[in-house]
């Protein structure tokens, strides 16, 4: 598909994902605040995020919509509802969104027909659960910078930084913060040569060492 010169640059699919799905997989586009689906629509589609970010909300009782999950470029979108015949939850683009979209039931079959997919398709699970259950404990911690170091442990690559993918503002967000109050924590950890920065990519430094559970924490 062509693209403009506005377009984002896009994630690629995964390699192990086979040809067939790949050659039968659509593209859809969402400007933000637009909706991908809503709750009681028919799942048809199991989508890969290639460009911005996606939400999945569920409404609340007193009327107020709970983010319980997001998505970003190279991350799937909506495994729970692979077997479901229905969605439970809206999904809405929180910035500009390119998806691929595979139809459920050929991505169904593949799974079970396909060497090695399922596997692979599995790890991609876990580390979106991991993922999750990082985002839940980090929330359940009271001071800012807890929440701050708990990130920069938890979500770092094997070079050992943690790409934040978004604005320091939407980070806020993502963190539960205000913005002021983590560009001031961010600021502190410079400041005390605990933390260096580069663009939206940050790392800790020197002997910092944070307690916390996550299998990818650098030292």
């Amino acid at each position: 598909m062509p693209h403009s010169q506005s377009d984002p640059p896009l994630a690629e699919i995964p390699d192990w994902i086979p040809p067939e799905l790949k050659a039968s997989a659509k593209t859809v586009r969402l400007a933000k605040e637009e909706s991908l689906f809503i709750p009681c629509d028919k799942v048809e589609y199991f989508y890969f995020v290639r460009a911005g970010e996606l939400a999945a909300l569920r409404c609340m009782p007193n009327g107020a919509e709970a983010v319980m999950l997001t998505a970003r470029a190279g991350e799937f979108f909506g495994e729970a509802s692979l077997f479901l015949t229905h969605y439970t939850c809206a999904a809405r683009a929180i910035a500009p969104c390119v998806l691929t979209g595979f139809g459920l039931t050929r991505f169904s079959g593949a799974l079970e027909a396909v060497p090695g997919f399922a596997h692979s398709f599995t790890r991609i699970l876990a580390m979106t659960l991991r993922r999750q259950c990082s985002r839940m404990e980090r929330l359940r911690l009271k001071s800012a910078t807890d929440r701050v170091l708990h990130y920069l442990t938890c979500e770092t690559d094997e070079t050992g930084w943690a790409d934040i993918g978004c604005t320091v503002q939407k980070w806020a967000a993502e963190l539960g913060l205000e913005p002021e109050t983590l560009y001031r924590v961010l600021s502190q950890l410079e400041k005390d040569g605990m933390l260096a920065r580069d663009h939206h990519r940050f790392r800790l430094l020197g002997e910092t060492v944070v307690a916390y559970g996550c299998p990818s924490a650098k030292t």
